[in-house]
């Protein structure tokens, strides 16, 4: 069995993967694989662990960017 077809969902669009490991899950987000792993220990980015392997759900990554969301105060003069 190939990671892709471990990783996807028929329920998902077209198979889009439902779980990244760590390397995909940073360049998703556009961080290094090191930042990722500090988010992971402080608890603001859950995981999953299957036999010793991390994986990332898409769904928690969208939604700690959307958590994440910070927008600059518009100027009112």
């Amino acid at each position: 069995m190939d990671s892709k077809s471990f990783y996807t969902d028929e329920g998902d669009e077209a198979g889009e993967p439902i779980g990244l490991r760590p390397a995909e899950a940073a360049a998703r987000l556009g961080i290094s694989v090191t930042t990722l792993y500090r988010l992971r220990v402080a608890g603001r980015i859950p995981f999953v662990k299957l036999d010793g392997a991390v994986i990332f759900r898409v769904a928690s990554l969208d939604q700690f960017l959307r958590e994440s969301e910070q927008r600059e105060p518009q100027d009112t003069a």
